[in-house]
């Protein structure tokens, strides 16, 4: 019988079982179960025993067997030895690929969870030197610059150099260097010393070394793949070594530093995809935020272009918002120390306060500028009117004049018509002046509302002797608003500027995280006791950043500059306004004493 070459017969280290020698296969004596070459198998005589760690591949052999039965004994042995050594790598390369498997499931997972880029890309580097042991590592990514493909260094890590070797440089997508190798060949390439590089690939590590002091050995460069396949950077690992706590000088490398393995390719090129679509996802989400972040920018120009006169308010209620709400969320005392605003629930709050007034692009461009009570040229047709009535008054009086002097009238007489004249021009003059007085948004004197009252129920009379009154009742309407310049209508449609941007952020597909701003724009018109609007919530209806808007919306409204239909208030009478709405129950006033103690009013607070 013929054994297989790769095996080993040993037996004790004396007598050999009765009956081998006929069987002509060849044996070794087991002196030293340490040193015992494998694949092996031990034959024992009867009473004999391995050594314990030697027992699995033992076989005793019976005394009386003939030597045809004695060979057929030790071929089946050493095949089932052969067996179970291959049912044990098998286990080890399940125990292996789970745990691996394991790993890139934890990896991926933490990809897709981190979010600042900066981390990403450490944590990508530090996983891949912990799971090689690699001293060293680098991430390379794929820019164009001046259409010609290029690596830029984006993060780097060696345990064994204390200062940061990170340095933002680029090198083509060419043969000349091993990461532009790499991604060129669109392959992994692995070497056992970077300076003895395989036959027509580039040698590598030699500038690096000569400026830190340092000596590159092996090497492993894996290109990045995203989700489309495409080649979008590289990952390079520099010195694998025995122990990964070990640093390294040039004079240990030798000793300390081994090959990557050729199974450390297939995990690292796993992990490189993985991390590519990661930090292709987070661009994507960058990108998408960028586009989103100017797409609001847009909407709130294109709010402040309808109405010049609120430029720059969005932007202010957004600034005293989400200081008030960072001021919340920092205090430890009070009944809002428990409340603990997100980095994306601050983004809501953000967007939804730059987003709260965008309804009133379907305000009528008229009522949303109106800075009078009357509506733009109405006044000016009011004057001319009164005009066309002064010269009337004047053609009335010269005709009475030359009918006076046509019968012979003089002297006192024609001086009467004349003083009658004066006088009756002098009135219209005043009715004119109090039409101009009444247009003005401040509250209007007693004397000018009746004047106002007493100029609808008068008449002139035009050329073809029509009569017409001398103010037309949209005209009084107008001018009979007490305060402010609209009348009830106007302002129910100015009001519904606000259900105007909650329909307007309703069509937005939000995500999960972003949901609430429809629903904080909406309410922050509101008042806790019910007397705001469009709805007429109270209390805890009203979200919690709603009422911080209210605040700051109130306080901006008061202290701008701006606004043509009222002037600008001081700060401590804004203040004052504010605190009376709180007692009224009108305002948050736990709200309103944060606003103040923290001085979120004072530009320096809201930067």
């Amino acid at each position: 019988m013929k054994t297989a070459p790769r095996f080993h017969l040993y037996v004790l280290d004396h007598d050999q079982p009765s009956g081998l020698a006929a069987t002509g296969l060849q044996t070794e004596k087991l002196t030293d179960p340490a040193r015992i070459e494998q694949p092996a198998l031990i034959l024992l005589g009867p009473g004999q025993q391995a050594p314990e760690p030697l027992a699995g591949m033992a076989i005793e052999l019976p005394p009386d067997a003939s030597p045809a039965a004695l060979r057929e004994l030790v071929r089946v042995a050493m095949e089932n030895v052969a067996l179970k050594q291959q049912v044990t790598e098998l286990e080890v390369e399940a125990h292996r690929r789970h745990r691996q498997f394991r790993e890139l499931n934890r990896i991926g997972i933490a990809l897709s969870a981190e979010k600042d880029i900066d981390r990403l890309q450490s944590f990508i580097l530090t996983t891949m030197r912990q799971l090689t042991h690699a001293d060293g590592a680098s991430l390379w990514l794929k820019m164009e610059e001046d259409g010609v493909p290029k690596l830029f260094l984006a993060s780097s890590q060696n345990h064994s150099i204390d200062k940061s070797t990170y340095s933002a440089f680029k090198v083509p997508v060419d043969d000349k260097t091993v990461v532009g190798y790499t991604v060129s060949m669109g392959t992994s390439q692995i070497y056992d010393d970077a300076y003895k590089p395989p036959p027509g690939k580039p040698a590598g590590g030699k500038s690096f070394d000569s400026q830190f002091g340092y000596r590159t050995k092996s090497m492993l460069t894996v290109p990045m793949r995203n989700y489309n396949n495409e080649v979008v950077g590289a990952v390079q690992l520099i010195n694998a070594k025995r122990r990964l706590e070990t640093r390294l000088t040039v004079d240990t490398v030798e000793a300390e530093v081994v090959s990557f393995q050729p199974d450390d390719v297939e995990m690292i090129e796993s992990i490189a995809s993985q991390a590519a679509v990661a930090l292709d996802n987070k661009n994507l989400i960058d990108s998408i935020q960028a586009l989103f972040d100017g797409f609001v920018q847009a909407s709130v120009t294109a709010i402040e272009q309808r109405d010049p006169s609120t430029a720059g308010h969005s932007g202010r209620v957004e600034g005293l918002t989400t200081s008030l709400a960072r001021a919340v969320t920092e205090i430890g005392v009070g009944k809002y120390r428990d409340v603990q605003l997100t980095d994306d629930q601050f983004k809501e709050l953000r967007y939804a306060c730059l987003l709260h007034d965008f309804g009133k692009v379907g305000v009528r461009e008229h009522i949303l500028i109106k800075a009078k009570k009357l509506i733009p040229g109405q006044l000016e047709v009011i004057q001319s009117r009164f005009e066309f009535i002064e010269r009337s008054v004047q053609v009335k009086y010269a005709m009475e004049k030359l009918e006076a002097m046509r019968s012979g009238q003089n002297g006192p007489d024609l001086t009467d018509i004349d003083r009658r004249l004066e006088e009756e021009m002098a009135q219209l003059d005043r009715w004119v002046d109090s039409i101009v007085v009444a247009n003005e948004p401040s509250v209007m004197p007693e004397d000018k509302a009746s004047t106002i009252e007493f100029l609808a129920q008068q008449t002139y009379f035009d050329i073809a002797g029509r009569p017409h009154p001398m103010l037309e009742p949209q005209e009084f309407r107008f001018l009979s608003i007490r305060k402010g310049t609209l009348d009830p209508q106007e302002r129910l449609e100015m009001e519904s500027h606000v259900t105007h941007s909650f329909h307007f952020l309703t069509k937005i597909p939000w995500t999960p995280v972003m949901r609430g701003i429809p629903e904080i724009a909406y309410g922050h018109h509101e008042k806790l006791d019910g007397s705001g609007y469009p709805r007429g919530l109270t209390g805890d209806q009203i979200p919690l950043q709603a009422r911080m808007m209210t605040i700051s919306d109130i306080y901006d409204a008061l202290t701008a500059q701006d606004r043509p239909y009222k002037r600008a208030v001081a700060t401590t009478t804004a203040l004052d306004i504010l605190h009376e709405e709180a007692n009224q129950g009108k305002l948050d006033r736990d709200l309103l004493e944060i606003f103040i103690a923290k001085k979120i009013y004072e530009p320096s607070a809201t930067r």
